[in-house]
């Protein structure tokens, strides 16, 4: 019987040793983020409308860096480019570019807020950890605060074992859901500057929808 208890008591502890908690899981998040210059990731995003019990599906390639910028690209041609304060919506079928000042305020779903932000603006429910090909991968569960109503409800967030996150899932007020899958993620890579910059083209039609000053 003593045994047994000194080998349950060693399984606790050593349990408890090498567990990891939420705020932990949290904390590597941001501390990611914070030293992230580059973010360079495939993803694909998957809407479903509650109501209308509709789903869409969309890929592309994702490129961001630390100060906001930010260019998403769809393979027919698409693509949205962010300075930070501006965004530039191009597409191919129209050739045409809208051209819109980035609200500035805790709805806007800038993809560094997507993908990392909510370590910050979100409250952690729930957490848990299994193992996958060897690897600890870390499942989050946070909601709005209570004393904040938020167009994002609450989310559902995947982190790999080098607390990046690859899988995130969010609901609206309205109980619809997005989720973003990302693949091939790479880190502080070198990123062409001329990315993150609109160049007009022949042929183009700039619609400014900004704010005249």
């Amino acid at each position: 019987m003593k045994k047994f208890l000194i080998l349950t008591l060693s399984f606790v502890f050593l349990t408890s040793a090498f567990a990891i908690s939420g705020q932990k899981i949290i904390s590597n998040i941001k501390k990611n983020f914070s030293e992230m210059k580059s973010f360079e990731s495939d993803f694909t995003q998957v809407q479903i409308w509650e109501l209308a019990a509709e789903e869409s599906r969309v890929s592309g390639k994702i490129y961001m860096k630390n100060d906001d910028s930010f260019r998403v690209e769809m393979p027919e041609g698409d693509y949205v480019l962010s300075n930070g304060k501006t965004v530039w919506r191009y597409s191919v079928e129209n050739k045409q570019v809208l051209v819109e000042d980035i609200k500035e305020n805790e709805d806007t779903m800038l993809p560094g807020k997507i993908f990392f932000d909510f370590a910050d603006k979100y409250d952690l429910k729930d957490y848990f950890e299994k193992k996958e090909n060897g690897k600890e991968i870390y499942f989050l569960e946070l909601i709005s605060p209570k004393d904040k109503q938020r167009f994002i409800d609450r989310l559902k967030v995947k982190v790999n074992s080098d607390f990046i996150p690859y899988e995130i899932e969010y609901y609206d007020l309205d109980d619809n859901k997005t989720t973003f899958i990302l693949d091939n993620v790479k880190i502080n890579e070198e990123t062409d500057d001329v990315k993150f910059r609109f160049v007009q083209k022949e042929g183009i039609e700039i619609i400014d929808l900004r704010k005249k000053k």
